[in-house]
């Protein structure tokens, strides 16, 4: 979360994955760009908002399908990811 791009630190990095059924991802805070959260847009998870280097959220996913998520702050600026789950 932080990751260069939309005019500064506004960016995920990488904006989109592929994955197996079972599989945890981590998202990690960069420290920039000010307050993020990782919300599914199908409500299926939600962080809280972070600021800090090194802060961590964690989702593990069983079921297949795509999942869209955005930073809330950020969103209109373009800080959204998906992840596909095979």
């Amino acid at each position: 979360m932080g990751a260069q791009g939309n005019n500064g630190a506004y960016a995920l990095a990488p904006p989109a994955i592929e994955i197996s059924t079972g599989t945890t991802v981590l998202w990690k805070w960069t420290g920039k760009g000010g307050n993020h959260d990782v919300v599914a847009q199908n409500s299926s998870f939600e962080s809280e908002l972070q600021s800090t280097e090194g802060a961590t959220f964690e989702h593990t996913f069983d079921d297949t399908g795509t999942y869209k998520y955005y930073c809330t702050p950020h969103r209109a600026m373009g800080m959204k990811g998906g992840i596909v789950v095979k």
